[in-house]
């Protein structure tokens, strides 16, 4: 009789605490095969994690405080479901690890969170968005630039009003903890405006990222990066269009190029339980030859989908990309050329 007044008890306490806080375990697990073929090498091979969205597992939570105030918090690690290894070596939580408030002001984070940069506009400009391997929206935008994800920040995000919402970060550092000597050394900004009413997304995103005082940092002789992004997609039920264009300041040229400008333009076009998406992008003088401007690199980007239930998609993708990569004798860039197939399962 006592043991089961004890666990009725012990069941009570537990139903009372889901009742207070509801903490949600979810991930991806993506996985697909890959051929890829650089200028100059012979073509490559084999499966890959995470071709059409990161392999991650997370908890998120939510305590209701009452008075319309809740507590929340995100923990998210990335791994490579071939190896089952981590996706950044000796961070656990590499893709996210904060706590916030949220209210009718708001929320507030604190901790390892996306950038606005790469959140609003990276992630939902681009009909790829942060994924599809080099179809995604780094290819071309922020090239060496600012941080996709920041450390020791703390953003805010206000309530939309009428279809506008902003958003406003600050890391202390997004590489890690201040150094002795250099006042807000790799601190950065991350500002954001959008717009979503019906069909339409605009986005305005700017972010900054400060060179370290005492040594050249991210930028030209100590020059701060900065990146501003606008963007925009509208709906028209038998297709998405997808616009942008960026612009990166100060990303380590030894040249006197020290803008890159980036065009993005794309469409979506769903039918029933299939999809078809495709992109061009383009970015004049990016960074990523040993610190020397390149003419451009350019390319395009065709994917399709089809969706076997509301967790389960099948993927393929073909793309064709010049001047990304460096060749293997260092003396002139390449094309690259990637197709793929694969299976992703979200839980």
């Amino acid at each position: 009789m006592k043991k089961t007044l004890i666990a009725a008890a012990l069941l009570a306490g537990f139903a009372g605490t889901a009742q207070a806080q509801s903490v949600t375990l979810y991930g991806i697990v993506d996985m697909g095969f890959m051929n890829s073929k650089q200028d100059g090498q012979s073509a490559t091979n084999g499966l890959e994690s995470g071709i059409a969205g990161s392999s991650r597992f997370g908890l998120r939570g939510v305590e209701d405080l009452g008075n319309g105030l809740k507590a929340n918090f995100q923990l998210e690690s990335g791994f490579k479901a071939d190896t089952g290894i981590q996706s950044a070596s000796g961070q656990l939580f590499d893709r996210a690890a904060w706590v916030g408030v949220s209210g009718n002001f708001g929320e507030v984070r604190l901790g390892r969170q996306d950038s606005l940069g790469f959140n609003w506009f990276r992630g939902a400009i681009n009909p790829f968005g942060n994924a599809y391997s080099q179809a995604q929206s780094k290819t071309i935008f922020n090239v060496n630039g600012i941080d996709d994800r920041l450390s020791n920040s703390a953003f805010y995000l206000s309530p939309k009003f009428s279809g506008f919402q902003v958003g406003a970060g600050y890391s202390f550092n997004a590489n890690g903890s201040e150094t002795t000597g250099n006042d807000a050394d790799n601190a950065a900004y991350s500002l954001g405006l959008r717009y979503q009413n019906g069909p339409l997304l605009a986005v305005l995103t700017y972010e900054q990222k400060n060179a370290a005082d005492l040594a050249p940092g991210a930028g030209v002789g100590g020059s701060d990066l900065k990146n501003i992004q606008l963007g925009a997609t509208y709906d028209f039920g038998v297709a998405k269009l997808h616009a942008g264009y960026g612009r990166l300041q100060n990303s380590g040229y030894k040249s006197s190029a020290k803008k890159e400008n980036s065009y993005l333009v794309g469409v979506t076009v769903p039918f029933g339980a299939r999809s078809v998406f495709a992109s061009y992008q383009r970015n004049d003088k990016a960074n990523i030859n040993a610190g020397r401007a390149d003419s451009a690199i350019n390319g395009y980007a065709i994917g399709y989908n089809y969706t076997l239930s509301k967790r389960t998609t099948i993927y393929a993708l073909f793309n064709q990309y010049t001047d990304v990569i460096v060749r293997t004798d260092n003396k002139a860039l390449g094309d690259k050329r990637e197709i793929a197939i694969g299976l992703q399962h979200k839980f």
